[in-house]
């Protein structure tokens, strides 16, 4: 099995869930797939142990085949940019 590469997007926080949320991109060599995550932390919690904690979360759904919610990716397009 080949390295997974995981890449965050719109990282955000849901008070009611007292969680973060986030899009998570696996990447595996041609295949590039999208999933929702979230990572149970405090608002106050370090931004290393959270990225940590969504990436895991992505990687365990990736790895399991059980995710019932995902995108996939055509190869060569990029996301469009978040603006503010």
């Amino acid at each position: 099995m080949t390295e997974s590469r995981v890449r965050l997007e719109a990282i955000g926080y849901n008070p009611e869930w007292a969680a973060f949320v986030a899009r998570a991109e696996v990447i595996q060599g041609a295949e590039r797939l999208v999933y929702p995550v979230h990572f149970c932390a405090p608002l106050t919690a370090e931004f290393a142990r959270i990225a940590r904690g969504l990436t895991d979360c992505a990687r365990h759904l990736h790895r399991s085949g059980r995710a019932d919610l995902r995108m996939r990716r055509a190869p060569g397009r990029t996301p469009p940019a978040l603006t503010a």
